[in-house]
């Protein structure tokens, strides 16, 4: 088996529970890779910062796709990046601030100087939201925001994660609106996700999605692991993931993906 590339998820997937990952482990693994030839990159809806935070020991080995694919960086260097139209994006903040869910002021634009979130709301959201987006502006509307933009984020109430994302993708033409786990999800533009920025990455390095293998655990994964010659979920997956899985393996928690790459890595020509 041929393989020159590993994308995974982070959140669910790669991290543990605790949101962490064994460095020292990673650290012999990407050994090996440099030594095979193979790349290792990270998809992810965080910003690249808050990827660039995560493997702040590991950054010119690792290739960053952020922003759940609207950005690709490598070595600190831009591979590629799409951004939303102003308009657009004012006008989906517009519909969630006047639709009927609950939480419908926990918003943020998410943008190339970082993110952004309305003074109008609490600090609870606030904290979480820096866990993801570690430079975080506070405005007292988004009219004001001076940055270009890759995405919409929203969080809703757990029950109402799932229809919210529905009625967005249905309501807004050119976007689409992708749920990451827990109750956020992403709205971004229709031809852009995480396969989309894989693929991307694969025409500049010249690898083939023959040569790919993927991880994840989400909804907002599902173009990736498709465009990946062989796609990976771990046990706690949702059930539509595992489907198209071409093998599930041990929960998140106990280390599994970075075991199988270790596997992967040893097997590979």
């Amino acid at each position: 088996m041929t393989i020159k590339l590993i994308a995974t998820d982070m959140d669910g997937t790669f991290l543990d529970k605790n949101s962490q990952f064994d460095a020292e482990r990673l650290r012999k693994l990407l050994v090996q890779t440099r030594e095979k030839g193979i790349y290792f990159a990270v998809a992810s809806g965080r910003s690249v910062q808050s990827l660039k935070e995560v493997f702040k020991d590991f950054q010119d080995e690792v290739i960053f796709l952020g922003e759940n694919g609207t950005v690709v960086e490598y070595q600190g260097k831009s591979l590629y990046e799409e951004m939303m139209p102003r308009d657009l994006y004012l006008d989906i903040v517009d519909k969630i601030q006047s639709s009927h869910f609950q939480n419908r002021d926990m918003i943020h634009l998410s943008g190339k100087k970082g993110a952004y979130t309305l003074s109008s709301i609490g600090d609870d959201y606030r904290t979480f939201l820096k866990h993801y987006y570690p430079t975080l502006f506070t405005v007292d509307d988004f009219e004001s925001v001076q940055d270009e933009i890759f995405k919409i984020g929203a969080n809703f109430a757990a029950h109402e994660v799932y229809d919210a994302s529905q009625w967005l993708t249905q309501e807004v033409d050119g976007v689409v609106s992708l749920t990451s786990g827990y109750e956020c999800l992403d709205v971004i533009l229709e031809h852009v996700d995480k396969g989309n920025g894989l693929e991307h990455l694969c025409q500049i390095l010249g690898i083939a999605a023959s040569e790919v293998v993927a991880f994840g655990d989400n909804y907002n994964d599902e173009q990736m692991l498709r465009f990946a010659g062989t796609a990976i979920a771990p046990e706690n997956a949702v059930s539509e993931i595992k489907k198209i899985a071409d093998k599930v393996i041990d929960n998140h928690d106990t280390g599994s993906v970075m075991a199988y790459m270790e596997e992967l890595v040893c097997r590979s020509n």
